[in-house]
């Protein structure tokens, strides 16, 4: 086993010492290369994907590996100028949206940082530079432009927590990172197959294993679930691995477990409110649907009231059509539609 100092001499600087580790780190083995014959020439074939798994992943099969923490924001700032000229906001110019979008930069990304000098070189069609590599993977995932594809938009949002996944669609850990973790703990899964279910099986099967080999309760289990308990209400030796004074690794596990459950569905709801915002359609937006009103539309994440549906108003043919809600001020802005969510459909019959 690699001493703490073997490892960072290594360049290995985020690993926690050895003694904290269910499973001791190993450095990994470098790849060989076999040079082509005198004379001859071609691609150098090596095994550099000899030793890498879900569980120390190769860092050029990671698609997320720099995802675009503003892609919400991102998508409501696109669809927010695809409304002018429409009658639902009443913007005439870019320049009014702007103008709007400006009281709430939040809200809009418009307060994000200016992009990175690798993303400024990407975006003049340099991706590549000797020394460095393929510039595309260090910066913003799908440069920001993420299309209306929910896998990619859903990866896309694990990223911004940490959890890496690669280009077949798996949760892997990435490098310098740890499978005990909420970001790793579920490595080797598919993200498009996982569902509440998925992570059911696993906190079952640990739960059962906990009672049957080290005695937990039903409650101490379901405090470990809950977070009311942690590893640290477990010190005594019958919770060790046998042979051994280390704790066994299940608790942990079961505790990295449902904290990735939350971390997988906070990620599912941005990932819905992304895709309702960029499938949100011209018809909609022009306020089509019968003349339901607000046809194409329903409450943001910060409406300054409730909507009225007692109003004189709505339902009627004229219904709002030129102002919705402002997010914060409770009233109603002209031009405005910053209280809108994100293309849902809500009639006000």
């Amino acid at each position: 086993m690699a001493t703490d100092q073997e490892i960072r001499d290594k360049g290995y600087y985020y690993i926690p010492p050895q003694k904290y580790l269910a499973n001791p780190f190993e450095i990994p083995t470098p790849p060989t290369v076999n040079q082509p014959p005198p004379g001859q020439t071609g691609i150098l074939a090596t095994d550099a994907g000899d030793n890498f798994s879900v569980y120390n992943a190769d860092p050029n099969t990671i698609t997320n590996m720099n995802p675009n923490r503003y892609a919400l924001q991102d998508a409501r700032y696109d669809n927010e100028l695809s409304y002018v000229g429409s009658p639902v906001t009443g913007y005439t110019t870019d320049t009014a949206a702007m103008k709007h979008m400006g009281m709430y930069p939040e809200y809009y990304g418009l307060d994000k940082p200016p992009p990175s000098k690798i993303e400024e070189l990407i975006s003049k069609g340099i991706g590549f530079i000797p020394g460095i590599g393929t510039l595309s993977r260090f910066a913003d995932f799908a440069s920001g432009m993420l299309p209306v594809n929910r896998r990619a938009i859903m990866e896309n949002q694990l990223g911004t927590q940490g959890v890496m996944v690669n280009d077949i669609g798996q949760i892997v850990v990435g490098p310098g990172a740890s499978y005990n973790t909420p970001e790793g703990i579920m490595a080797g899964y598919n993200v498009a197959k996982m569902t509440d279910e998925t992570f059911d099986k696993r906190t079952k099967n640990i739960s059962e294993t906990l009672q049957e080999k080290y005695g937990l309760t039903q409650e101490q289990v379901d405090g470990l679930i809950s977070g009311e308990l942690t590893e640290e209400d477990f010190t005594g030796s019958q919770y060790n691995l046998k042979g051994t004074n280390k704790q066994t690794n299940l608790i942990t596990n079961l505790i990295n477990i449902e904290k990735a459950r939350k971390n997988f569905n906070d990620a599912t709801g941005t990932t819905d409110k992304i895709v309702d915002i960029k499938t949100d359609t011209k018809d909609q937006k022009s306020g089509g649907d019968g003349g339901d009103g607000w046809s194409g539309a329903d409450w943001g994440d910060n409406p300054g009231g409730e909507f009225d549906t007692t109003s004189s108003n709505a339902g009627t043919s004229e219904g709002w059509s030129n102002a919705d809600w402002g997010p914060d001020t409770g009233e109603f802005n002209q031009g405005g539609r910053v209280g809108l969510r994100y293309g849902g459909l809500l009639s006000i019959l």
